[in-house]
């Protein structure tokens, strides 16, 4: 099995040219650190498909919540939502493209992207072959959503950075963070508060368990 993993940027075709441009742009820096920094458990390489769209394919082993939160970190301030789904590959392989592979996961994953649209607030949701699974991940990936919904660009760094560290398995406290950007502890941990930083790491980390229970991995 593996994950098939669609992105799709919001709202996109209501941007001006130029900010389209700089948004393509920066999708496509982003795939590419993505490319980089999981180069051992990408079965295919994400790639742009279409101007608003991307799509990549990662070893059922991989860590695809960590991939898919790091592009959408990386495309900030515009938004990109991705559905992932875990299941079989029929096709062959092209480790350089993963536009030729297809299957029942590509097939989940494109029927999830397309249910997200309507819901505008949805960032990230999943399809998995335990039903019961399925609805709990999509369960607390919607509270997580509404959880970063409205933070300021602070708020997202921050939590991104200590979000980052605890996935990566590193210890990374707020004072040693708050030292690194040259402000208070007392200022990293009201915007943390704000930004409800706890229960949304909590969230993502249950999150990635599941998926490593179902897919053998992390």
């Amino acid at each position: 099995m593996y994950y098939a993993l669609i992105g799709d940027m919001v709202a996109s075709r209501k941007l001006d040219p130029s900010a389209r441009k700089e948004a393509q742009e920066l999708l496509r820096s982003a795939l590419a650190e993505v490319n980089r920094e999981y180069a051992d458990s990408i079965a295919a390489d994400f790639l742009i498909t279409l101007g608003d769209e991307c799509q990549g394919l990662m070893l059922a082993s991989a860590d695809p919540v960590s991939a898919a939160l790091r592009i959408m970190h990386s495309m900030k301030p515009y938004e990109i939502r991705f559905s992932v789904a875990l299941g079989e590959i029929t096709t062959g392989i092209d480790r350089s493209a993963a536009l030729g592979a297809d299957g029942p996961a590509f097939h989940a994953a494109r029927e999830r992207i397309e249910a997200m649209k309507p819901n505008h607030g949805a960032r990230l949701r999943f399809a998995l072959p335990e039903a019961r699974a399925e609805e709990a991940v999509n369960t607390v990936a919607a509270l997580c959503d509404r959880l970063a919904i409205g933070r300021t660009s602070k708020q997202e760094e921050l939590a991104y950075a200590m979000l980052r560290a605890k996935l990566k398995g590193e210890r990374l406290t707020q004072e040693a963070l708050a030292r690194s950007l040259g402000i208070g502890q007392s200022t990293v941990n009201a915007q943390l508060v704000s930004a409800g930083f706890n229960e949304y790491c909590e969230g993502v980390l249950y999150i990635r368990r599941e998926l490593a229970r179902l897919g053998g991995g992390v």
